[in-house]
């Protein structure tokens, strides 16, 4: 499938074979349906946009017998809408060296979906520690944090 632009208008071409001509510009295309039967047209026309709230969320550190240490760092809206790779530092260190936790496009995604991500820290002096993130549970919201409308992609 190729896409010629004009005029901010978006025509798409199937079939287009490699040197084929595409139609003439005035010539109506038409569409093919994609799997469930709609033409590339509606389809693009009847994108329902999902959203969720979200608000920047405190990461819980977990002691090694399960409990709660303190809150660790601030996973923010902002990282989740940009799923791009962030490090960030854990509560402690040691001789000046910080462990850290990191979150990938995975991570932001499950976040998305309302998911609580479990994390381990990088090793400093021999250990390393685990954290969540719990995007639903209010007792994580960083104090007034508003809600923001997260957008999920066309369902």
């Amino acid at each position: 499938m190729w896409m010629f632009g004009s005029g901010g208008l978006i025509t798409f071409v199937a079939g287009c074979e490699p040197g084929a001509q595409a139609p003439a510009a005035d010539a109506a295309p038409s569409p093919e349906p994609d799997a469930r039967g709609v033409d590339a047209a509606t389809s693009i026309d009847a994108c329902t946009q999902a959203i969720v709230k979200m608000h920047d969320t405190n990461a819980q550190a977990l002691y090694l017998d399960g409990t709660k240490g303190p809150l660790t760092g601030v996973v923010t809206v902002a990282q989740v809408i940009a799923g791009t790779t962030v490090t960030l530092d854990f509560w402690h260190g040691h001789n000046g060296v910080q462990h850290k936790f990191t979150l990938d496009a995975s991570h932001f995604a499950t976040l998305k979906r309302g998911e609580r991500i479990l994390l381990g820290t990088t090793i400093v002096d021999g250990h390393s520690h685990t954290l969540f993130v719990d995007p639903r549970d209010e007792a994580y919201r960083v104090l007034g944090a508003p809600d923001v409308d997260v957008p999920l992609g066309c369902v």
